[in-house]
């Protein structure tokens, strides 16, 4: 995916910013919600839901406990949507939110949209993760992306697993989901129950994810894990890519629309 880390220059980057807000990003087929305090909420595929929640988690070295990137223990410094194809449609297509812990520590954290022709059931959510150490001795810390996707709206009977330690394929009877961490490799993952690794991440003291490889089916779940140390003025980039597709003779029956995650969000 292309890197737009120069659109942030480009874009109102708006300071201190002290509510919760919601963004949409448009391509084609394709949506996706954020919300600037809990993550990522919604990626709609031809009307067809995909996911039910995506969020960072963090924990530096000393915490007692795992900390999520939305949490008000951060101050959220500035967003910015921008439309990196204008030619192609029209709707803002890249989204990307700038947080701090007040002591040296940024959290950067860009998404940009690709959706495919209408009724083709593809989709594309490029991701960068940018995290920066301003201060002026180096930082230890261990970041986690946690993800739940309910595959056509439906939580009952995904399918997930994880190969070389780096790429992750999730499928249920109409769509198949796949994401890569281009670079650089995790430390640690999970897939499992989705319950399990949440409420792992939110329970109050210090968690590992335990190299678990396949769930399924069920309510199926994954995470990541990076543990770094971020010199003094420098910065740890993650990039990663999630494609959605249809499995095989699954198109005829996406002419059904409106088909949502009927899951109470947390």
């Amino acid at each position: 995916m292309k890197n737009i880390r120069s659109a942030v220059a480009l874009s109102a980057l708006v300071g201190s910013i002290a509510s919760a807000q919601s963004f949409t990003l448009s391509d084609l087929n394709s949506t996706a919600e954020f919300d600037t305090s809990s993550g990522q909420i919604s990626w709609m595929v031809d009307g067809v839901e995909q996911i039910f929640d995506q969020s960072f988690w963090f924990r530096r070295s000393g915490d007692t406990q795992e900390f999520q990137v939305n949490d008000s223990n951060l101050t959220l410094d500035g967003v910015f949507t921008q439309d990196t194809n204008p030619f192609r449609d029209i709707g803002h297509d890249a989204f990307g939110q700038l947080y701090s812990d007040g002591n040296g520590l940024q959290i950067e954290t860009i998404f940009t949209l690709r959706g495919g022709n209408p009724g083709s059931a593809r989709s594309d959510l490029g991701e960068q993760i940018i995290l920066r150490n301003t201060s002026n001795s180096a930082i230890s810390l261990s970041f986690f992306q946690f993800v739940d996707f309910d595959l056509g709206g439906d939580f009952s009977d995904d399918s997930a697993q994880i190969i070389n330690g780096n790429t992750v394929q999730q499928s249920d009877d109409d769509f198949f989901i796949s994401e890569v961490v281009v670079s650089p490799s995790p430390t640690f993952f999970q897939v499992s129950n989705q319950f399990d690794i949440s409420s792992a991440l939110e329970d109050g003291d210090i968690d590992n994810l335990n190299g678990n490889a396949s769930f399924g089916p069920g309510d199926a779940g994954w995470a990541f894990q990076w543990d770094i140390t971020i010199a003094a003025g420098d910065s740890f980039i993650i990039s990663k890519d999630k494609s959605i597709v249809p499995t095989p003779g699954s198109l005829a029956l996406l002419s059904i629309a409106g088909l949502t995650a009927t899951r109470r969000r947390r």
